[in-house]
């Protein structure tokens, strides 16, 4: 008979000596045995390696994750002599690196590292047309976007003097350019930036030492005979010899720089060639040992990731993930199919091979609840904020508090954040609802603002009235009251276009995202009940790679083209031009499945790896009628419907 090792090794001390003790002997027949008392053993610490976003303090949280800061933590920002039990450098939208333990679900951080991703001029700048405090930019030609979660440093400067501090101070009134450093998630097409600081040592003028400019992102391809290698748009001349380009990390300008993440620092001399200086390896796990390589001995506990998914490839033996700056193997992948594009987090466990074994991975959630209000209430010892309308308000540690009226807010606690608001102050707040409905704040923002209109946004939770004449609807308990709309240009789609009051009520449904807003005055605003002036259907929450809810698909950064496909193969097809993939979880919509089975279908709608009678995509798109596609930025259908 074999004997079972491992499961002789999972009996507690306390089950082996209630073994040992029913095999006694000994005693006369009267006797009777002490007792037997045994300690539990110590709990043993798990090693956890997390990468991700600041969020908030009182301790340091990231991801929404508490790790406690004690005297031995470490914290090191931009490759400064490390810091003992001291986060004060540490700012919220940083995005860091945390090697902790837990002990019965208490993490310690160990050591907190801080980055910049990009340090250089801002260029290119473009601001929404819809939002203009959002956008993108460039930084030595990395593309940025800007987001609704984009936190921006005092330090900036109020540069065009509108009271605000965003995407529009990159760009001097005067000429010039605003050198910045960016924090953020890398992307396949840049960086989505989650906080944004002026940088005043960085020139990257050609012979000064320490001030040249940085950029980290995934080589893409070497010159043959390895004077320069390329990363995005740009082109990093390589220069031989002394005083030339240093490689770290046994990195070489050949074939084998190509796919690496790096960190380069360069300098821009008068023509605009960018020189690098030095090139080193950087992810999200790095050399955790610290023996100067990195292997799988540096992958190996808990590990806990939060970026942008930019691809998975499951035709490796183990598969092979890459989300924002770190290339994992992972035992199985095939959950995070077709949710490239999108800000995921996953958390698993590598084994003694290096390969992670996901246990969960949980998609971003749109911020579908938004309000910006005067505040009517503050209760410090109930830790909430009450609106005009009647919102409730909690800050917590997952919550990016930003106080725009002091210079100082970006490293605060909820319970300092709290101690702040006053009655009247004007707040922004943006939250998700959780599974129980309840809404989690992710942004809550004091605005230095003289505005007294209130505006909310969120889905739609009841319509009352049976008319275009006389209806109301509501919104977190807000009834909103749309009987004082005189003009059509009131309702809006969500493509900022007015509907009209009858389309608009034709359109509304439980569950659609609207938002409403008061007159300038704010006369509008009472306690669950806001007076619209203004009506307009929300199609996403302005986070970059976010979930939305209005496709279904879950991705927040989807787009969506219409047309009649043609060239269709067995799992792609041209669309106005264009090549859309279809893959085993792409949704198609219920009709275009009936339409191909000439029969009613039970049920809604289908993944392509499950519908029925072994339907292909040729008997599915026949391109004899119009569809609408949902895809997200590597041209991937999520979404298939006919019109």
């Amino acid at each position: 008979m074999l004997t079972n090792s491992r499961f002789v090794s999972r009996l507690s001390p306390l089950a082996i000596a209630i073994s040992l003790a029913g095999c006694g002997g000994g005693g006369g027949g009267g006797s009777s045995s002490a007792p037997i008392t045994t300690t539990p053993p110590p709990a043993v610490p798990l090693s956890v390696l997390a990468s991700g976003v600041v969020t908030g303090f009182s301790s340091v949280f990231v991801n929404g994750v508490r790790y406690e800061v004690e005297n031995g933590t470490l914290v090191s920002v931009e490759g400064e002599e490390d810091v003992s039990g001291d986060d004060t450098l540490l700012r919220m939208g940083m995005k860091v690196r945390v090697q902790a333990r837990e002990t019965s679900g208490t993490r310690v951080a160990e050591h907190i590292e801080y980055d910049d991703d990009l340090k250089g001029p801002a260029r290119d700048v473009t601001s929404n047309a819809a939002d203009p405090g959002i956008g993108s930019f460039t930084v030595m030609r990395q593309s940025v976007f800007v987001d609704a979660n984009t936190l921006f440093d005092n330090n900036i400067g109020d540069n065009n003097g509108d009271g605000a501090i965003d995407i529009r101070d990159l760009t001097l009134p005067a000429g010039g350019e605003v050198v910045v450093a960016v924090s953020g998630l890398p992307t396949s097409d840049g960086y989505i930036a989650t906080r944004i600081e002026r940088e005043n040592s960085a020139a990257g003028i050609p012979d000064v030492a320490d001030d040249e400019f940085e950029v980290k992102g995934f080589v893409d391809a070497v010159a043959a005979d390895g004077s320069s290698f390329s990363i995005n748009n740009a082109i990093f001349l390589v220069v031989e010899g002394a005083g030339g380009t240093v490689f770290d990390d046994g990195l070489t300008a050949g074939a084998s720089l190509v796919g690496v993440f790096v960190e380069v620092k360069a300098d821009e001399d008068a023509n605009g060639d960018l020189i690098a200086r030095k090139v080193e390896r950087d992810d999200d796990i790095g050399d955790r040992n610290d023996d100067g390589r990195f292997d799988d001995d540096d992958r190996d506990g808990r590990f806990e990731i939060k970026g942008i998914l930019v691809s998975v490839d499951m035709t490796s033996n183990p598969d092979v993930v890459v989300i924002g700056n770190t290339t994992l193997e992972v035992v199985d992948a095939s959950a995070l199919i077709g949710r490239e594009g999108t800000l995921l987090e996953l958390k698993g466990n590598f084994d003694d091979n290096g390969v992670l074994t996901l246990d969960t991975f949980e998609q971003e959630q749109e911020n579908t609840i938004r309000t910006e209000d005067r505040v009517s209430s503050v209760s410090t010892s109930a830790g909430t904020i009450t609106t005009r309308l009647g919102l409730v308000i909690s800050p917590t540690g997952g919550s990016r508090v930003e106080d725009d009226v002091s210079d100082d807010d970006d490293h605060l606690t909820p319970q300092q954040f709290l101690d702040r608001v006053m009655e009247n102050d004007y707040l922004e707040a943006r939250g998700f609802h959780d599974d129980n409905g309840s809404v989690i704040w992710t942004r809550i923002e004091r605005e230095d603002s003289s505005d007294m209109e209130c505006r909310l946004r969120g889905p739609v939770a009841t319509i009352d009235g049976s008319s275009a004449t006389d209806f109301s609807f509501t919104i977190q308990g807000v009834t909103i009251v749309v009987s004082g709309i005189t003009s059509d240009g009131g309702f809006k789609g969500n493509d900022d276009q007015p509907l009209g009051r009858q389309a608009f009520f034709d359109q509304l449904d439980v569950g659609d995202v609207v938002e409403a807003q008061s007159d300038d005055a704010g006369l509008g605003c009472e306690d669950a009940r806001l007076n619209a002036r203004e009506v307009e259907f929300q199609a996403d929450d302005d986070v970059i790679g976010s979930g939305s809810d209005d496709d279904g698909t879950g991705d927040g950064n989807d787009a969506e083209i219409s047309g009649t496909p043609t060239d269709v193969g067995a799992s792609s097809f041209l669309l106005n031009g264009d090549s859309i993939t279809v893959v085993g979880s792409t949704l198609i919509d219920d009709s275009i499945i009936e339409r191909a089975l000439g029969r009613e279908l039970d049920g809604d709608d289908r993944r392509f790896d499950q519908v029925p009678d072994g339907l292909t995509l040729q008997q599915l798109l026949p391109g004899t009628f119009a569809i609408q596609v949902v895809l997200n930025s590597d041209g991937i259908a999520l979404l298939i419907e006919d019109l």
